[in-house]
């Protein structure tokens, strides 16, 4: 446990040091550009965040200048940078939040006067825009460029019979229609159209496609991207026992085991907030084993000696979070997730020599009779890499094999692992 105090404290005040120091003064420029409110079009360098919300102001570097500025909504009518474009606006955002949990029984939406940079989604004839406001609810509007209207939809509860449900109010389906009323073929569409951004997407170009004609622009959806990937590496394993009961367990002392550790890996990068966020999924085999010794000493006449032997060999899915920091050519990251093992070979055996004057038995038996093949553990590390080679250093604190409400197997783990992108 002491261990584990000591990793989990390290680990976390590295981690608050390197995003606190770090992922404020990363910058990102690509090419873009930038609208005056004169309607002219400056281009430059625009530092791109790949914002999870809608940016409120934004850096740009414009051609030829050395000095970088700062422009808001108030400031620029818009701007674009890779294939996305947004423009400035004052709206109307509706800030009840849509959390399950959240919800309330009040039916009234509450609107609050805001401005940003909105993000286009479908631009032309019928445009559809996007903006995901500080609580980080989308938003949807229709318009052109100088009046942006809000598509309506609120969640809240309803109580009817004693029993609260979910009502939805759906008034953006109202508000396409007469937006979208010069093509009658897309109605039952619209009835099946979701408040979620490839749903509304859905019905805009179905819009198009009726009418024989195309958006001047349309923000094709980003994809997942899937990274594969092989480890090897290093096992420390820990093995320490918890009871009231099982002392020949408990006191057994059992000696760290080192062993060797490999896997494969499937990495989902998350597309937003430049692909810093990602669900790294993996199939790991790791194994250890131990021995350890307890005598029950009464005098020199009369003792028992357990001599306990554990050792197992686990298939393990692991799941975990992963935020990748880029610092020049290397990347930084943390992680942390869960471990699900299971155990496919096993070694559970006690020798028990009892001596009692000038008779000895020994008895060969189990160190415990009845165990645990299914093992959950919790993942924390820190890592680095450049190109496609990483090293990572990780800490697991798992459940062991013990099925006994009495008694509580803790397994502490440290790897060491050399990775190998494709």
């Amino acid at each position: 446990m002491r261990t584990k105090s000591i990793l989990s404290g390290i680990s976390a005040a590295f981690l608050f040091t390197l995003i606190s120091s770090l992922s404020f003064c990363q910058k990102n420029y690509l090419p873009g550009y930038i609208i005056m409110l004169t309607g002219d079009t400056v281009k430059g360098t625009l530092d791109y965040r790949n914002w999870e919300r809608n940016p409120r102001k934004i850096a740009f570097l414009a051609s030829g200048s050395s000095e970088t500025a700062e422009y808001s909504p108030a400031t620029i009518t818009g701007f674009g940078v890779l294939d996305e474009i947004y423009i400035s606006a004052v709206i109307e955002t509706e800030v009840s939040s849509d959390k399950t949990g959240d919800l309330t029984f009040d039916p009234t939406l509450n609107m609050v006067v805001d401005s940003g940079f909105l993000q286009v989604l479908v631009r032309g004839d019928k445009s559809l825009y996007l903006f995901r406001n500080k609580l980080g609810k989308e938003q949807f509007y229709i318009g052109q460029d100088s009046a942006m209207e809000l598509l309506v939809y609120k969640k809240y509860l309803k109580s009817q019979n004693g029993q609260s449900s979910i009502v939805e109010n759906k008034k953006y389906i109202g508000q396409l229609t007469l937006y979208l009323s010069d093509c009658q073929s897309i109605s039952q569409k619209l009835q099946n159209t979701n408040y979620q951004q490839n749903s509304l997407e859905k019905l805009f170009l179905t819009y198009y496609d009726d009418k024989h004609s195309s958006p001047s622009f349309y923000k094709k959806p980003e994809n997942l991207i899937l990274a594969f990937g092989i480890k090897a590496g290093a096992s420390y394993t820990k093995l320490t026992f918890h009871s009231a009961n099982f002392i020949y367990l408990v006191e057994a002392s059992y000696k760290p085991s080192y062993n060797f550790t490999c896997g494969v890996n499937m990495d989902v990068i998350l597309t937003r907030n430049n692909r810093k966020w990602s669900i790294c999924n993996e199939l790991l085999f790791t194994h250890y084993g131990v021995e350890g010794e307890y005598t029950d000493y009464t005098n020199e006449n009369k003792y028992t000696i357990y001599s306990s032997r554990l050792g197992y060999m686990y298939l393990k899915l692991n799941n975990l979070i992963r935020f990748k920091l880029p610092v020049g050519k290397v990347f930084l990251y943390a992680n942390a997730g869960i471990s699900n093992g299971f155990a496919f070979v096993e070694r559970n055996e006690m020798t028990v020599t009892s001596k009692l004057y000038d008779q000895e038995r020994v008895e060969q038996k189990k160190a415990l009779d009845d165990t645990r093949k299914y093992e959950v553990g919790f993942l924390g590390g820190l890592g680095a890499g450049i190109g496609r080679f990483s090293f990572e250093a990780r800490y697991e604190y798992a459940t062991g094999m013990s099925p006994y409400n009495n008694l509580r197997s803790n397994v502490d783990r440290i790897y060491l692992f050399l990775g190998f992108r494709f």
